[in-house]
């Protein structure tokens, strides 16, 4: 466990406040008892990036915002019951879509041992039954159960997800990809065979425009 006199300073008020105009930002509504989760997991990824550095944020109230609120983004756009969370850090979008959307199931891929370890500890300290955590490279991953999507959240340029995601989207999962900025030549990249459609993910208060890019196999 990190140790604490390297812990930094977490207002639990002052975050659950921060939490609460993200989520009117977005016209979210969610339990008391979820919002107070989604904050216990803002604690403990604090708490261990004291020690291991999982995330370059170190203010809590800018990873409610950066983290949490920019994750929640992406919840009107899920599809599916299972999804695929590729290279999801300290879980990022897919910890925190597993803690809002119970219904659903989050496999959460890294290749980072120390952030598959959070990834258990939050499991665990959060009673989530709704996530898998695995730790291995993308390229190599092998899962009994296909995705029906998979998400990204600034992981690679398009064409190198497109590339190393392609044996599931061939089986006609979507790629929901996050992204601060998509250039033309990005999308133009993609390899043939593969439909791009972007969406805008912008919220009142946002410091930055956002982007979704959905990636589908063509038909036939």
């Amino acid at each position: 466990m990190p140790p604490s006199s390297r812990t930094p300073a977490f207002d639990r008020d002052a975050v659950e406040a921060r939490l609460q105009d993200g989520l009117q930002a977005l016209g979210q509504d969610l339990p008391p008892r979820t919002r107070e989760a989604l904050v216990d997991y803002l604690a403990e990824l604090a708490r261990w990036n004291a020690a291991y550095n999982l995330t370059a944020l170190k203010d809590p109230l800018a990873m409610v915002d950066r983290h949490l609120v920019d994750s929640l983004s992406l919840r009107p756009h899920l599809e599916g019951r299972r999804i695929l969370d590729a290279g999801t850090g300290a879980g990022l979008p897919g910890l925190v879509l597993a803690i809002c959307e119970p219904g659903r199931r989050f496999v959460l891929v890294d290749g980072n041992g120390k952030k598959v370890r959070f990834l258990r500890h939050v499991q665990r300290v959060l009673g989530l039954d709704n996530i898998e955590p695995i730790q291995a490279r993308l390229e190599a991953l092998d899962l009994e159960s296909p995705p029906d999507a998979l998400v990204a959240r600034a992981l690679a340029p398009l064409p190198r997800l497109v590339d190393w995601l392609a044996p599931w989207l061939d089986r006609g999962a979507p790629l929901l990809a996050m992204k601060a900025g998509l250039e033309a030549d990005e999308v133009g990249g993609v390899a043939a065979g593969y439909s791009v459609e972007v969406r805008s993910l912008d919220w009142p208060g946002q410091e930055a425009p956002r982007s979704l890019a959905v990636v589908r196999r063509d038909a036939g």
